[in-house]
């Protein structure tokens, strides 16, 4: 049977250098998180899969909603299956594909199923995720962000508290809008629109921690138009208010 944990990640925590001794494949299935692996740094979110090598360094810096993932080690089989598909075991790799949140839910279904059944359910799901993994090489879905691609991130990062259309930020980056869009979804699992957002919802989160912040210096500082604006975005990424966020940490 496959090694299979599912984990939480503290809200703005962070994880030292460290490796595992065997290799792994994860499943984000919450939150936000960067990662430093194999002399890149690469940015995380939920519907995200990937392979970690055995004993490769990495660390983690997790964002205002912490993570959660599912996370298992696979059987000599499957290492096996993917090595004849292409799939270098030394490399850290990652993908984004539709089938990977349907099988991540029917995974946490199947724990809290716990019934007989579930264990060979399990089994079969984590390796229809194997198999969704060789897909996506095979597809060309799991190759890291070419440098552009990361500049128009790093763009949309760098000016946030400015309303840059997407045919700017193309124009900066030497690239068609709809390429760009294109291209930042495939590689972010996430439109421009939706990343400025969570970014600036993020940022939101981390000036409420603050006592003395009023909620609408909050709001307007990170770029939403009204209290309300921010209550709905707030909400809609974290489930609560950002007054009960701040109550819940503070």
């Amino acid at each position: 049977m496959l090694s299979l944990r599912v984990t939480q990640y503290t809200p703005g925590g962070a994880m030292a250098p460290h490796h595992h001794e065997e290799p792994s494949l994860i499943v984000v299935v919450g939150g936000v998180y960067s990662e430093r692996i194999q002399a890149s740094e690469t940015e995380h979110g939920a519907g995200r899969m990937l392979f970690y090598p055995a004993y490769a360094t990495h660390s983690q810096r997790f964002g205002a909603a912490g993570a959660r993932k599912i996370v298992f080690t696979p059987q000599a089989s499957s290492l096996e299956y993917l090595q004849n598909h292409g799939i270098s075991l030394d490399t850290a790799r990652y993908l984004h594909s539709p089938a990977i949140p349907q099988l991540a839910s029917r995974v946490l279904a199947e724990r809290r199923n716990q019934d007989e059944f579930a264990p060979l359910a399990l089994e079969g799901i984590l390796m229809e995720l194997v198999a969704a993994f060789a897909r996506g090489e095979r597809d060309g879905r799991v190759a890291a962000p070419p440098p552009w691609v990361r500049a128009a991130r790093d763009l949309i990062r760098d000016a946030l508290d400015q309303n840059a259309s997407l045919e700017g930020i193309a124009a900066k980056v030497g690239r068609h809008p709809v390429h760009l869009a294109k291209e930042f979804r495939r590689h972010f699992g996430t439109s421009i629109g939706a990343y400025r957002r969570h970014l600036r919802v993020q940022q939101a989160a981390t000036m409420l921690l603050r006592q003395n912040v009023d909620l609408t210096e909050v709001a307007l500082a990170c770029g939403f138009a009204s209290h309300s604006h921010l209550c709905r975005s707030f909400k809609a990424a974290y489930g609560v208010t950002p007054s009960q966020f701040r109550t819940q940490r503070l």
